[in-house]
């Protein structure tokens, strides 16, 4: 919530011609968050960090201790501002840099756009859950019904957002670019990532997985892609884009929390835990809004640089498409062969020696119960006697040496 109201007074600051504020001001929350983050693991800091809900207390009788949270990340933010606006402000002792820091802020947004293209599909990924059980086929799983409920989701996403938009703002008509847009994209995804789907369907498993995950990715990529139309589209108002860049911010920031927090693919990370990603994430999202803000007020050309961002996400999503499932379907497949072994492994007591066959011998006339006798095999014991004043064999000894020996060059 301090995030959402505190980027929104920081952008009101950047639109009444205070850029140099707005920027210095983002930039000090995001270092403040930066800087709690390791700190955050600290038994002292995190106790001044968190808020613990007891089961007596009501909502209004805890907004004072959850309100408490707040004010080491206000005041090192703000602090860390001022400090900012000292060293590189108009009488700063790094001003010229300082000049262009509103720039080099909103230039960042291209490398947010990235992080947030990885952050969704590690987020996603993670929040499949992959079947214990499955079965394999040799030639593989039909993809038939997987793409023709992604194009259904596609055709949805698209009337959604292109009609809905037109509907409530009352302008327009209707056209058929946008569904034309969306599908031309969707085949170039399925044509990029056609082999690791195709290695995916050889076991329900990883089908699942591949299934479930490419209609979350592809709808992110139909929803950036319409995004692309709208600001080409004239019809559309700064207003509006504004708006969307600010709800991508806050899912963003969502995602970055939820792909740090869950089990991430491969080791987990000592820089970014459980405990402190919350901070990672918040930081992510000020710089994000920061970007956004400084674009929508420094730059003259402002459509342009966030079409360069829509489209760097939809290529750091396709990409991951191919790379992530790739891994994902490699990792799955090498589980389930490590249990697979555990499962034909027969573990034996240590003292446990396997029955030898037993052979039932006719009795004497005299003898009223069968004899057993085991079978005898002859073996070398390990105790037969050995000549210790045996002079042991050397290697060499069957080999006759000349006296002249040749050296060659």
């Amino acid at each position: 919530m301090m995030l959402a109201v505190v980027s929104m007074v920081f952008f009101i600051v950047a639109r009444i011609d205070a850029e140099a504020w707005s920027s210095n001001g983002f930039i000090g929350f995001s270092l403040a968050y930066v800087t709690l983050a390791p700190l955050s693991k600290s038994e002292p800091i995190a106790t001044v960090l968190r808020y613990s809900k007891t089961p007596d207390s009501s909502f209004s009788q805890s907004i004072a201790a959850r309100l408490k949270i707040l004010l080491l990340p206000l005041v090192l933010g703000l602090a860390l501002m001022f400090t900012i606006h000292l060293i590189f402000g108009e009488n700063g002792i790094l001003q010229q840099i300082g000049g262009f820091l509103p720039a080099l802020l909103g230039g960042l947004f291209i490398l947010w756009a990235i992080a947030q293209g990885r952050f969704f599909g590690l987020a996603t990924m993670n929040a499949i859950k992959v079947p214990h059980e499955g079965e394999s086929s040799m030639d593989g799983y039909s993809p038939i019904p997987s793409l023709i409920m992604t194009s259904t989701l596609v055709v949805v996403m698209t009337f959604a957002v292109a009609e809905g938009l037109r509907f409530f703002l009352n302008s327009g008509q209707f056209s058929l670019w946008p569904y034309l847009i969306s599908f031309a994209v969707y085949g170039l995804c399925i044509y990029v990532s056609w082999e690791q789907r195709r290695n995916a369907s050889m076991h329900s498993a990883t089908h699942t997985v591949a299934r479930k995950w490419f209609w979350a990715t592809q709808l992110f990529i139909t929803w950036h892609v319409l995004s692309i139309f709208r600001s080409v589209d004239s019809a559309s108002n700064d207003t509006l884009i504004f708006v969307e860049e600010l709800f991508l911010m806050i899912i963003t920031v969502f995602l970055a929390i939820w792909a740090l927090t869950s089990k991430g693919e491969g080791t987990q990370s000592t820089l970014f835990t459980r405990e402190n990603a919350l901070f990672w994430g918040v930081a992510f999202g000020y710089a994000y809004a920061g970007s956004v803000a400084m674009i929508t007020s420094v730059m003259d050309d402002v459509r342009t640089v966030l079409i360069g961002g829509h489209i760097l996400v939809v290529a750091t999503v396709m990409w991951s498409q191919r790379t992530m499932l790739e891994a994902k379907t490699i990792r799955i497949n090498n589980d389930r062969g490590i249990v697979e072994s555990l499962e034909e492994l027969e573990i034996h007591d240590k003292g446990e020696e396997p029955q030898s066959e037993s052979k039932t011998v006719s009795n004497p006339p005299g003898d009223s119960e069968p004899k057993e006798s085991s079978n005898i095999e002859t073996e070398e014991s390990i105790g037969d006697p050995v000549d210790w004043n045996q002079t042991p064999e050397t290697l060499g000894d069957s080999l006759d040496w000349e006296d002249e020996i040749e050296l060659l060059d």
